[in-house]
């Protein structure tokens, strides 16, 4: 009954931030459509030089310390020590802060230094623009992780939300308003509406965590409720500062080297790349044009779905760290998860496999040539596999970070960002952009089944094949084929090419969606019916 309740626990948390995750990423992919629509594909080539820095920097202000966070919180309240808990927020934060300001006066000093070395100067301001999100980074990540190992997933969601409705409202009307003065201005106001977004984000989760700080306080005050609260708390031994900065730091390095792999990887390739494809020809305003298709409209198709992914690992780190804690079986959840992110995973690879062209035409033609579209769904097909690949490559993490065996990842990651430096100066000289696509998708390959191959040696996964592949498999080709007939059908009438292209999707959809729901590989009737009892069980307790 106990490991019933850890799975359905599970995926409460899991469907919560997974549900987040898709609203905030498709506000995500909204806003990069009509960015590529105002500032083309030389603009977003500039958008796009600044962020592997900018999310290097990021690892070491903090994004490395929300999983550490979430990890220790979770430990802690799992042993009953919800002081040492809440205490892991002050531990966290002083050096976060201390971090941010260096860095973010780094990058402001430095900015045309930084661009002028990435080929195209004209990027420095787009790096001043975005600078100032680092101070609030830190911050974030603190109190996400924190809300995240108390299993309480809608305020990173929320925070998610924010994030992207400002970025996409503010971004947009200043990428818009600027663009007369010059593409570089345009770009400098999108990322200034980036770093809106993030200070809003952090005041929203301060003020969250006020909230329940304040509410703990009026509860506490009830005189049997603090007498019981006492009671518990001194069963819990004490724990110093300086254990929970270790466990803190122990955890974060791992998770931070990790985070760094693929933004060093991304770095080097907008050194690389752009410098190679000048090498062999290519204007400067071309080869960014192409390396922007390259991290831009492709980049966010394929990181689209790399968020639900991630969401679910996320959510599912707490419960294994946990069942880990008290040497109980995390397999189930496990299993679960694993059918969660096959049933998302195989169908967006099989989508940008077959129909790349649909998919760029009907996002991208306003804003890109005929020939910019060909070569976005050439990319998008090469890359495709990495969707399936993140999908391993994060479950197998999760396993491993439970088991506090959080470098295990980062080596593998790094083996693979090695092999994919090492191999795009070829492939990038033998096939163009489209080779440092291949590279890409090898990284993720290679990183991903040493990644599972470890994560299986510490826990039996055993996912539910014929649930989490074969069915989704199965109505993912009955989908493609519904859309294919529907768009052949529809392709020499009178109706737009947009709705074309949506109802076949609004096809593709409905027969995936009806078949995995009428084959029972997921149970919603079961899942809705239990969130319910808790939700009225909680009301009867409170």
């Amino acid at each position: 009954m106990e490991k019933e309740n850890t799975v359905r626990s599970f995926g409460r948390s899991a469907v919560a931030l997974v549900a987040m995750g898709i609203i905030a990423k498709l506000i995500g992919a909204l806003y990069r459509v009509p960015l590529t629509n105002i500032v083309g594909a030389e603009g977003m080539g500039l958008y796009q030089m600044v962020f592997p820095l900018y999310t290097v920097l990021l690892a070491f202000c903090g994004s490395g310390m929300s999983g550490a966070v979430s990890r220790v919180v979770a430990k802690y309240t799992a042993l009953g020590n919800d002081g040492a808990a809440k205490r892991t927020i002050k531990i966290a934060i002083v050096p976060l802060i201390v971090t941010s300001v260096v860095c973010t006066a780094g990058v402001a000093i430095l900015r045309n230094v930084i661009s002028g070395v990435q080929g195209n100067t004209d990027a420095g301001i787009a790096y001043l623009a975005l600078c100032p999100s680092l101070l609030f980074s830190g911050g974030i990540n603190v109190l996400r992780g924190y809300f995240q190992g108390k299993s309480q997933m809608l305020p990173g969601g929320i925070s998610q939300l924010i994030e992207q409705i400002i970025k996409l409202v503010l971004g947009l009307y200043l990428s818009r308003l600027l663009m007369p003065y010059g593409v570089k201005y345009a770009v400098a106001g999108a990322l200034v509406g980036v770093s809106a977004s993030e200070l809003t984000a952090l005041l929203y989760l301060v003020i969250r965590y006020a909230a329940v700080g304040n509410r703990r306080v009026r509860i506490s005050s009830v005189p049997a409720l603090a007498a019981e609260i006492s009671e518990e708390l001194s069963v819990a031994p004490p724990v110093a500062d300086k254990t929970i900065l270790k466990e803190l730091f122990s955890f974060a390095l791992s998770v931070t080297l990790g985070a760094l792999v693929l933004p060093i990887t991304q770095m080097i390739d907008s050194v690389l790349v752009i410098n190679l494809l000048m090498h062999g020809g290519a204007g400067r305003e071309s080869a960014t044009a192409m390396f922007g298709l390259f991290v831009g409209p492709v980049g966010t198709l394929i990181n689209m779905p790399t968020v639900v992914v991630l969401s679910v690992a996320i959510a599912f780190l707490p419960t294994i760290t946990r069942a880990v804690e008290k040497n109980e079986d995390a397999s189930l959840p496990t299993r679960s998860a694993a059918k969660w992110i096959m049933l998302f995973v195989i169908p967006i690879t099989a989508v940008f496999l077959a129909f790349p062209e649909q998919v760029c035409n009907t996002l991208y033609r306003k804003g890109l040539t005929v020939e910019q579209l060909v070569l976005a769904a050439q990319l998008l097909r090469v890359q495709a596999m990495s969707v399936f690949y993140v999908g391993i490559l994060q479950l197998s993490t999760a396993v491993l970070q439970g088991y506090n065996k959080a470098h295990r990842p980062v080596i593998n990651l790094l083996i693979g960002a090695c092999v994919k430096v090492g191999l795009t100066p070829f492939t990038v000289r033998a096939f163009g952009i489209t080779g440092a696509a291949f590279a890409t998708t090898l990284c993720y390959a290679v990183a991903a089944t040493l990644s599972m191959r470890c994560a299986t040696k510490r826990l039996t996964i055993c996912a539910d094949i014929k649930n989490a592949f074969i069915k989704p498999l199965v109505f993912t080709v009955l989908g493609a084929l519904a859309f294919w007939g529907i768009t052949v059908a529809l392709n020499n009438t009178a109706i737009p090419y947009l709705w074309q292209m949506l109802i076949g999707a609004a096809a593709f959809i409905i027969v995936y969606a009806l078949g995995i729901l009428f084959t029972g590989a997921i149970n919603v009737k079961s899942e809705v019916m239990h969130l319910f009892k808790f939700r009225r069980r909680k009301q009867q307790d409170l």
